[in-house]
C-alpha cells in the first residue's frame, strides 16, 4: 500500500466521526487538564486522561493516537499525529489526493489556508466537517522532507474535554 494510501483512512476516521488565525509562535499556553506530548521531534498539548497509542503504517509511517477514555460512541473524540519520512516534492499533491476522498468520498467540507509554523517548509491548516463531525488539522512540511500532520476532532457535541484549536495551535517543531 503507498503512504499516502494509508494517510487518507486517518483523516477520514476524524472528518466522518473553518480555518482560524495561527498562534505557532513562542510558548505554549497548556490549558487548563491539558499536558504536553513531546515526541520525534514535535510537542503539542492533549487532555490529560488521554493516553497515546502507537501504530505504524510501514515505510517508517507512525501514527501516534489519543482518544477520550470516557467517550461511549463508536467513533470517539480523538487526536492523531501522523510522521511520514520523504514526502518532499509530494507534500501539496498529497493534500490535494486527501482533500479529494474527504470531498467526494466523504462527504466532507474541507476548507484551508496556508499558515506560518516556525520550523516548516510549508504548513496548511485545515478544518473538516461532514454532517456528523468536525476536525481541525494542521499539515507540515520540514526542511528534511517529513509530513508532519496533526489533527483533532470527533463527532458534532460529543467532543468532551477536546479543544481541536488548542490543539492545534500548540504544535511546535524542534530543530534537529
Amino acid at each position: 500500500m503507498r503512504p499516502r494510501a494509508l494517510l487518507i483512512p486517518l483523516v477520514l476516521l476524524l472528518a466522518l466521526g473553518g480555518c482560524g488565525g495561527s498562534g505557532f509562535d513562542g510558548d505554549v499556553d497548556v490549558p487548563g487538564g491539558y499536558v504536553a506530548y513531546r515526541e520525534a521531534g514535535v510537542s503539542f498539548v492533549h487532555p490529560a486522561g488521554w493516553r497515546p497509542a502507537r501504530k505504524s503504517f510501514g515505510h517508517d509511517i507512525a501514527e501516534v493516537r489519543f482518544e477520550d477514555p470516557a467517550a461511549h460512541g463508536s467513533t470517539p473524540a480523538a487526536i492523531s499525529l501522523t510522521l511520514q519520512p520523504g514526502v518532499g516534492d509530494r507534500f501539496d499533491s498529497q493534500l490535494d489526493g486527501e482533500r479529494t476522498v474527504l470531498e467526494s468520498v466523504g462527504d466532507a467540507k474541507v476548507s484551508r489556508e496556508t499558515v506560518d509554523v516556525p520550523g516548516a517548509e510549508k504548513a496548511v491548516r485545515s478544518t473538516i466537517a461532514s454532517s456528523r463531525a468536525t476536525s481541525k488539522a494542521l499539515d507540515v512540511l520540514v526542511a528534511d522532507g517529513r509530513h508532519i500532520a496533526l489533527a483533532a476532532g470527533g463527532p458534532d457535541g460529543e467532543l468532551g474535554p477536546l479543544d481541536p484549536d488548542a490543539v492545534i495551535e500548540s504544535l511546535r517543531i524542534e530543530e534537529r
